[in-house]
């Protein structure tokens, strides 16, 4: 299945073109769902409906270990300075085998304080006073990132309406039109006991 993560995180941190649809992330719970509209509470306590497609893609997350990580995989992290130059993972996404080399790059995130979102190809593993430790590679640019083993790194599968249950953590990159419609094609919902932690 090619999911195209990758590209959805990238569109929220793009500048949009003026009069387009602005990327907005948003993080909450599931209010309710039906065709055609989805409701979501978000992190502020808001109320907010998007307008949904019938062909909505709905996501789902797969546990994964910092062991899993392997040279060559594709990657979209959020991660936080380690105040010697290097970084500290605060969520590993594993992206499809397809995505690699992909719209790389490096850019500031939401997610946290001095948070950035890295898309990158793992050049380097390895494992430093038993947390893993990654390089990441984008265009001419390597990071080094250590991952703690809480730290959740998951990968991504194909989902179903099941999981968008009341009460259901989800993670969306919404279009916000000129007129202040929210609108989305596609879902990352809480599963396998995982809440996104984009």
């Amino acid at each position: 299945m090619k999911t195209p993560i990758l590209a959805a995180l990238l569109a929220a941190a793009a500048l949009p073109a003026i009069a387009q649809p602005r990327p907005v992330p948003l993080r909450g719970e599931v209010e309710s769902f039906a065709p055609g509209t989805l409701n979501v509470t978000a992190r502020t306590g808001e109320t907010v409906a998007l307008e949904v497609p019938d062909t909505l893609e709905i996501v789902s997350m797969i546990p994964r270990a910092p062991a899993d990580i392997a040279v060559g995989d594709a990657v979209s992290t959020t991660a936080v300075p380690d105040g010697n130059g290097g970084l500290t993972a605060l969520q590993v996404s594993i992206l499809p085998a397809a995505m690699a080399g992909q719209n790389e790059g490096q850019r500031p995130w939401d997610a946290a304080p001095d948070s950035v979102m890295t898309n990158a190809t793992i050049s380097g593993v390895a494992t430093v006073n038993d947390d893993g430790q990654i390089t990441l590679k984008y265009g001419d640019e390597t990071v080094t990132m250590t991952v703690p083993a809480h730290v959740p790194v998951i990968s991504f599968g194909p989902g179903d309406a099941d999981l968008l249950a009341p009460g259901a953590d989800v993670f969306i990159i919404a279009m916000q039109a000129e007129d202040g419609t929210l609108s989305t094609n596609r879902v990352i919902a809480e599963s396998n006991g995982i809440k996104p932690p984009m």
